[in-house]
């Protein structure tokens, strides 16, 4: 123990201070952010969707939403996920990334008001009303409240071990080594923030040490610029694999934080002259953690403001950078105009089905990678699988909500059925959408606890899920045309695949009876034939609609909780 103890240092205490003060504060960022958008709705989305046709609006609504979720990092990730939707256009996707930059700043400003100081009465309150509130609502403010309270506890447990460092001569020939190559700093922010996911741990971690007085400002103002450039890994991760407009809104993200962050690089000994000035005249020209929050803020807010007027050259030159056409813009904004709805019901029905079939497309690749994943344990076969399931659920409430607004106009009984149809369809096919969701699911349990299909029963899933693509491919195309030799062929397959899920239950069962597949949970393989088949009664049901020279509705129970959930 005496070797932990140099210098009148505790080793061990301090690396417990900074080791634990990070993560009490990264965790105290998630709570925050995760029981503040649980109390803002499952609506959120759609909302943003709603509130960002302009990149005006959409920085308001990026600074709003990072402010929210306490996370520029997962406002860039959540409009990776609206646009790789075709929920959001890239011009304003680029404007809700320009708000990002802004609203992160936020906790650096509330970090310099010295909030930490009543962090643990913070804590204890959100933990009373997270534990022994019994209103939801009350619970998730409580959580938030509890995380905001561990966001600046946990940073000032960090600053108490970080100061450590501070009185060691190493520590300094590096300060001066940064003061005198700033690119340095910009490196050291860039490659916490990437480590963290986190600009803000980055920010809040930089003002604890500045707040020693050992820490030059030009230092500080470097590793600021390099934690612009760290943030957009996350835009990176986000939109790998992903559509090509999810990968030009993560290019514009790294083009908008790199030219910021290079344009200030060259100018950073005016800037922090100028910050130098701002700390003199506001804060006493005392090292405080304010300083480094007005670099924060006033780089962020000048970066924004000159980048907004350029918003459309750095649209042209993401899609430069990422060309190609892209196979997921499935929506644009336009195809649902409401003005349609009571100027011309019949062309807002037809524009309707345009996205129904582009929601039906989305399904039918999903299926795909469930099929993929049955077989594969594939992560980027299951992220785009649950990203299609966010995908069309936001998808369903879209075309839903216009489909009513639809019903209210002044419509012939042709068109009433018609508006009838889609809305049924689009619930089957959000219906079949759950029903992959529940097999990646499945599998993803399998995948955990290395359980292997035996070869028969291998077989017997691959056949099963043959026919039941094929009767997904024929109904799409029955819907589409409304073709009613396809959506007959549909009705066939249907038997079938009902014959096929009776015998490969008894097979099955017998496998286990004769030990042959031991290592297959019985109930698991089961519900996976049972989710198959319902995807097939799904697609019955939507070419019943073809077939029937009246609406025809499905009197089929709703799935049962069992059949929902592994």
């Amino acid at each position: 123990m005496a070797l932990l103890v140099t210098a009148g240092i505790n080793w061990t205490q301090t690396v417990f201070f900074i080791v634990g003060g990070l993560g009490i504060f990264l965790y105290g960022i998630r709570l925050c952010g995760d029981s503040l958008k649980l109390l803002a709705g499952q609506k959120l989305k759609l909302l943003i969707e709603k509130t960002t046709n302009t990149p005006l609006k959409g920085i308001f609504v990026g600074i709003f939403l990072t402010v929210l979720l306490q996370s520029s990092s997962g406002t860039t990730a959540l409009v990776v996920g609206l646009v790789r939707a075709g929920l959001m256009g890239l011009p304003q996707a680029v404007g809700v990334i320009l708000g990002a930059n802004i609203g992160t700043t936020a906790t650096s400003f509330l970090i310099g008001l010295q909030i930490k100081r009543i962090a643990l009465p913070i804590i204890g309150v959100g933990a009373l009303l997270a534990f022994f509130s019994n209103k939801k609502r009350q619970g998730r403010f409580g959580s938030a409240l509890l995380g905001f309270g561990m966001i600046f506890y946990g940073l000032d447990l960090m600053g108490g071990g970080l100061k450590v460092f501070v009185d060691f001569d190493i520590f300094r020939t590096m300060m001066k080594s940064v003061s005198d190559w700033p690119v340095l700093g910009v490196l050291v922010g860039a490659i916490f923030t990437a480590l963290v996911q986190s600009s803000t741990a980055t920010i809040g971690v930089l003002q604890e040490l500045y707040t020693t007085g050992q820490l030059p400002l030009i230092a500080g103002v470097a590793i600021v610029l390099g934690s612009n450039v760290g943030t957009t890994v996350t835009a990176i991760m986000a939109a790998s694999g992903g559509s090509v407009a999810a990968r030009r809104t993560a290019a514009a993200h790294v083009v908008f934080n790199l030219g910021g962050s290079a344009l200030f690089l060259l100018l950073i000994r005016p800037y922090t002259m100028w910050i130098e000035f701002l700390e003199n005249a506001l804060l006493g020209g005392e090292s405080v953690a304010m300083t480094i929050s007005l670099a924060h803020i006033f780089f962020n807010v000048f970066n924004t403001f000159v980048m907004f007027w350029f918003i459309r050259y750095l649209v042209r030159l993401s899609v430069k950078m990422v060309p190609g056409e892209d196979a997921f813009d499935m929506m644009k904004t336009e195809a649902l105009e409401e003005k349609r709805v009571k100027d011309v019901p019949a062309l807002a029905l037809e524009n309707a089905k345009r996205v129904i079939l582009k929601m039906a497309d989305i399904v039918n690749r999903m299926y795909g990678y469930a099929v993929d994943y049955s077989f594969n344990d594939d992560a980027k076969a299951l992220e785009e699988g649950r990203q299609f399931e966010e995908i069309v659920d936001t998808i369903d409430q879209k075309v839903h909500d216009y489909l009513v607004k639809v019903s209210i106009a002044d419509l012939d009984k042709d068109l009433a059925q018609l508006q009838a149809v889609y809305v049924d369809a689009i619930r089957d096919f959000e219906r079949i959408a759950d029903h992959c969701q529940n097999l990646f699911d499945f599998f993803e349990h399998r995948h955990e606890k290395k359980m292997t299909l035996t070869e028969d029963a291998a077989s017997d899933l691959t056949h099963l899920y043959n026919i039941v693509g094929e009767t997904l491919n024929i109904t799409l195309e029955a819907f589409a045309e409304r073709d009613k030799l396809r959506a007959e062929q549909v009705l066939e397959y249907e038997d079938a695949i009902d014959a096929l899920v009776r015998r490969y239950r008894k097979r099955h069962v017998q496998r286990l009876g004769t030990k042959e597949d031991a290592g297959v949970d019985d109930a698991l393989f089961v519900d996976i034939l049972s989710n198959v088949e319902r995807i097939g009664d799904h697609c019955t049901n939507i070419v019943m609609n073809v077939l029937q020279d009246n609406y025809y509705h499905s009197l089929d129970e709703d799935l049962t909780e069992r059949e929902r959930k592994p």
